[in-house]
């Protein structure tokens, strides 16, 4: 067997990954003193046993010992035993090629992870609905209305507009990502707007919303919106009904609870969601029999109102 090892190692630290700074703290310390640099030097040929280095290099072969076990400690040299006249004897040989240490900053990402899944309207999976309410797609109305029975036809998936005077409607979104992933904050979107005949857009409604059965919070809508035709809604809707409504975003983070990027309490955080002990994350939505302002609600999809969207969860 040869004694000449072939070390092919080359590699780069970098100072800005701080996984990477204990390395190059003993990289550094390894090529501090004179004495070990020469030793590196010495083995760059073949591997030598360390009473070889010392003689060679004129030094005490506690001394290289001492030196051989940092360069060792840093990963610049190897050690091997061989069989003596009296025990093991300690080579030591080149481990690395080279390595450099970069003083760049690593890229960041300018986009975080996101995950997202828009649900359409009429993909509700229950409702505890009173009337006035109803549902109208794309081309037509759905079934008759103030009737909530008919929020359990199959004819609700076409649904586009949704509304209701008092009770809940319930979604649930699929929680895959979160099975898969450590994640930190999860917000819905969605258009809405209060609920009364014909239009008037000064007719507050406190809206109330819960994910996984956790009250998030209670909001007021200021009125049922009309008077122009949404940039989405469907002609044959006449113009004197609901026309579109607010998108709002509400989002739950380490935080607490936002809506439309405001803060609203710091009482409910992520965690408090137990997002990741089911395979869905109920998204719930109504209006509260006791609410100060009990003036219903419209949901709008992607085909009605002024956003081309239905209810979308997002995950990051």
């Amino acid at each position: 067997m040869s004694d000449v090892l072939t070390p092919q190692k080359n590699f780069t630290v970098k100072i800005d990954n701080e996984e990477e700074h204990d390395l190059i703290v003993k990289l550094g310390r390894a090529l501090a003193v004179r004495e070990r640099v020469m030793i590196l030097k010495n083995v760059l040929s073949a591997s030598k046993s360390l009473s070889a280095i010392a003689q060679e290099l004129n030094l005490p072969v506690s001394s290289v010992a001492r030196h051989i076990d940092v360069l060792a400690d840093a990963g610049l040299v190897y050690l091997t035993y061989k069989p003596g006249l009296k025990g093991h004897i300690k080579f030591v040989s080149q481990a690395i090629v080279g390595f450099s240490v970069s003083l760049e900053a690593m890229p960041v990402s300018d986009k975080e992870e996101e995950y997202t899944v828009e649900m359409p309207l009429g993909m509700f999976t229950s409702c505890d609905i009173k009337a006035p309410c109803g549902m109208v797609g794309k081309e037509c109305q759905i079934e008759c209305f103030d009737d909530p029975r008919v929020f359990f036809s199959p004819a609700r998936a076409g649904a586009e507009c949704i509304w209701f005077d008092s009770g809940f409607i319930r979604y649930q979104f699929p929680a895959q990502p979160l099975a898969h992933h450590r994640c930190r904050e999860i917000s819905f979107t969605f258009e809405i707007c209060s609920e009364t005949i014909y239009f008037n857009n000064n007719w507050p409604s406190d809206i109330t919303v819960r994910v996984n059965g956790v009250e998030l919070l209670t909001f007021t809508s200021p009125g049922d919106f009309g008077g122009r035709r949404g940039k989405y809604t469907p002609a044959y809707w006449p113009v004197t009904s609901t026309q579109f409504g607010l998108l709002k975003k509400i989002a739950v983070n380490n935080d607490g609870v936002f809506m439309d990027n405001v803060l609203i309490t710091n009482k409910i955080r992520f965690s408090d969601l137990r997002l990741y002990a089911n395979n869905s994350v109920e998204f719930e939505i109504g209006i509260k029999e006791d609410a100060e302002h009990r003036g219903g609600l419209n949901l709008f999809g992607k085909n009605f109102g002024d956003f081309p969207q239905s209810i979308v969860m997002a995950v990051k």
